[in-house]
C-alpha cells in the first residue's frame, strides 16, 4: 500500500474525485450510492461478516465525503470547516445516552447555521 505521509485521507478523496472530473453534484447519484453501500453494510451485519462491515462502513464514508467534495464544488476548505462545524456542534451534546445513542441536550447548537454560512462563502 503506498502512501504519502504528507497527505491527508482528505486529500486522498479529494484527488480522486479531481483527477477523474467527478466534481459534479447529483443528490440522487449521491442518494444511490450511498443506499447501495448501506445495503452492504446491513448485509455484512446479518451474516457476521466483520470485514464486510468494516469495508461497508469505509466505503460509506467515502462515498459521504466524495458527495460533500462535490457538493462544495472541490473546495478542500469549505469541506473541512464543514466537518469541523458538524464536529463543534457534536461536541457541546452531553455526555448522556438514551438507547445507546448521545442526546443533543440543552447546550447543543445546531451545525446548520454554520453550514450555511461556509457554504455562502460568508
Amino acid at each position: 500500500m503506498a502512501s504519502n505521509r504528507s497527505s491527508t485521507v482528505l486529500d486522498e478523496m479529494m484527488d480522486w474525485n479531481i483527477v477523474r472530473d467527478n466534481l459534479r453534484y447529483s443528490p440522487s447519484l449521491e442518494y444511490s450510492m450511498l443506499d447501495e453501500e448501506l445495503n452492504e453494510y446491513m448485509e455484512a451485519g446479518i451474516t457476521g461478516d466483520t470485514v464486510g462491515q468494516a469495508d461497508a462502513l469505509g466505503d460509506l464514508i467515502v462515498v459521504a465525503t466524495g458527495g460533500l467534495i462535490k457538493l462544495c464544488g472541490g473546495d478542500k476548505q469549505k469541506v473541512s470547516d464543514i466537518l469541523l462545524a458538524i464536529t463543534a456542534a457534536n461536541n457541546l451534546k452531553p455526555e448522556e445516552k438514551v438507547n445507546g445513542k448521545i442526546i443533543k441536550g440543552d447546550k447543543y447548537v445546531a451545525p446548520e447555521p454554520m453550514i450555511e454560512s461556509i457554504l455562502n462563502g460568508d
